[in-house]
């Protein structure tokens, strides 16, 4: 029934594949994620470079998973971060693990780069979810914001929780000013991870 995990760069996928994720998107947010029309709705912004993580199911896409990948200055040091994005799987085909695979398999491709450590946020419900699917831990201590911009998005001011994974030695050696800290982005208003 289910093909193994799939992977490719976001910015090279097909426009069959772009409209997929845009429509898997779609039926998982209904109200947040435009449908697909003549104009696909881009998951990702060209400038994250994402990598894409995907599932079919009975020929149609069933779960998906986006990296994002920057560099931001934080205390004057530049870090390479990733985060997990975008991530939804079909109502149809939940419970049934291939939410866990493409969140596992996404994880596991940012824990073989270069990336200094991964951050993002999720609603808390799926805290539990990415800790099991690829062992990322809350970070009560992070506050992660848009931009340095007054009305930047900041997960202080969002139901959301964040999660955090420092991977390199590089991040390893800086936690005391990677925790209990306010990090950001460096992205548009309105823009978040």
């Amino acid at each position: 029934m289910t093909d193994t995990i799939q992977s490719i760069d976001y910015n090279e996928a097909s426009e069959e594949l772009r409209r997929q994720i845009a429509a898997l998107q779609h039926r998982v947010w209904p109200d947040v994620c435009t449908a697909p029309k003549e104009t696909i709705p881009d998951a990702h912004g060209k400038e994250f470079h994402a990598r894409s993580f995907f599932i079919y199911a009975d020929g149609k896409l069933a779960s998906y998973a986006g990296v994002v990948c920057k560099t931001i200055m934080h205390e004057g040091k530049a870090f390479k971060i990733a985060g997990l994005s975008s991530v939804a799987t079909d109502p149809e085909y939940q419970g049934r693990g291939l939410g866990s695979c493409t969140v596992s398999g996404a994880t596991q491709w940012i824990e073989q780069t270069d990336t200094d450590f991964g951050i993002f946020t999720c609603e808390p419900s799926l805290a539990r979810f990415y800790e099991q699917a690829g062992s990322w831990q809350v970070a009560p201590d992070v506050i992660l914001v848009g931009s340095h911009d007054e009305d930047a998005l900041s997960s202080n001011n969002l139901p959301v929780v964040v999660l955090m994974s420092l991977l390199s030695e590089k991040a390893k050696g800086c936690e005391s000013i990677l925790r209990h800290t306010s990090i950001y982005l460096d992205l548009p208003v309105g823009k978040f991870l």
